[in-house]
């Protein structure tokens, strides 16, 4: 049996748990500006209705989602990643440059009650999960399904062109 240093064998198990993008859920948002000065960082829950890797870099990832906090209303966009480190659970990926978005960084993860909680109050306490069925204040996927139910039916408008467009 070879030896290898604790650090390696944590990474190599990491990488099997690794944080992966699949269309049809719905992820925690936090888009960090390039400059802090005159922008501030963003957070919304994003459902993901596409993702897929390039082939030519691994690294390399195009998602599609609904961004249902966007300042002028729900929107879907199409964007870019090109991922810089991948954790159980969570990514952060920069974001490449493409038409009118600023470039800056991301942290794509998995959402929770707790993350609503901290970065997105305003959301709960506009829409309490008691309003709902009790699977939606268990689940917070479920929860998200009730209160924008517009999401999985298409309707929101489309931000950017298609990818490959």
């Amino acid at each position: 049996m070879r030896f290898m240093p604790m650090r390696q064998r944590q990474n190599r198990d990491d990488v099997k748990e690794a944080f992966r993008v699949e269309r049809n859920r719905w992820y925690a948002w936090q888009k960090i500006p390039d400059d802090l000065d005159t922008e501030l960082p963003y957070y919304s829950p994003v459902y993901v209705l596409s993702s897929t890797k390039k082939r030519e870099n691994k690294s390399h990832i195009a998602i599609s989602f609904s961004n249902v906090l966007f300042l002028d209303g729900p929107q879907d966009f199409h964007v870019n990643l090109r991922v810089l480190r991948r954790y159980r659970d969570f990514l952060v990926a920069d974001l490449l440059p493409d038409g009118e978005d600023s470039p800056g960084a991301t942290i794509l993860g998995r959402i929770s009650f707790e993350w609503l909680n901290h970065h997105c109050p305003h959301l709960v306490d506009q829409y309490p999960p008691s309003l709902y069925d009790p699977d939606a204040e268990q689940d917070v996927a479920t929860y998200l399904d009730r209160v924008f139910p517009h999401v999985r039916s298409g309707v929101t408008r489309l931000r950017q062109p298609p990818l490959g467009k």
